[in-house]
């Protein structure tokens, strides 16, 4: 199984943080027996936490890297690591080998220049995906 992630650079709040982590672990509890990776785009903020989150819960992480390393957060620690692509590529690429995806977007109202919000358009043209999208105050749409 497959779990996608976004998230912003401005990183997560805590009760985003808390949820994520509660939800990666009824998935984790749900498929004892199974490989579950995690798939992030290895940015700072909730791409970094994230990837604390789900080591922790023991996934096998798959970092999708950006092109431009200014804001990438070089986590440590992964399974498997794809060559470098453009941040929307990135993006696109976590979207098509999930299954389910999380977001944890900075605002609670879709915005248009939003790398996280993009992903959370691709995720959501696409029906056989399961799109989980935490807001700030930690309720799941």
């Amino acid at each position: 199984m497959h779990v996608g992630f976004t998230g912003t650079q401005k990183g997560m709040t805590p009760a985003q943080i808390l949820r994520l982590d509660s939800e990666l672990f009824k998935i984790r509890h749900q498929h004892p027996n199974k490989d579950l990776w995690f798939h992030h785009g290895d940015c700072i903020g909730a791409d970094e936490e994230s990837h604390t989150i789900a080591i922790a819960n023991g996934y096998l992480i798959h970092i999708h890297p950006p092109c431009k390393t200014d804001k990438q957060a070089h986590c440590k620690g992964y399974d498997k690591i794809s060559e470098p692509y453009e941040y929307l590529t990135r993006n696109d690429h976590i979207v098509i080998v999930s299954s389910i995806i999380f977001a944890t977007p900075a605002e609670a109202v879709e915005q248009k220049r939003s790398g996280t919000w993009y992903t959370i358009r691709r995720a959501q043209k696409d029906a056989r995906k399961s799109l989980y999208i935490i807001l700030p105050d930690g309720s799941i749409t």
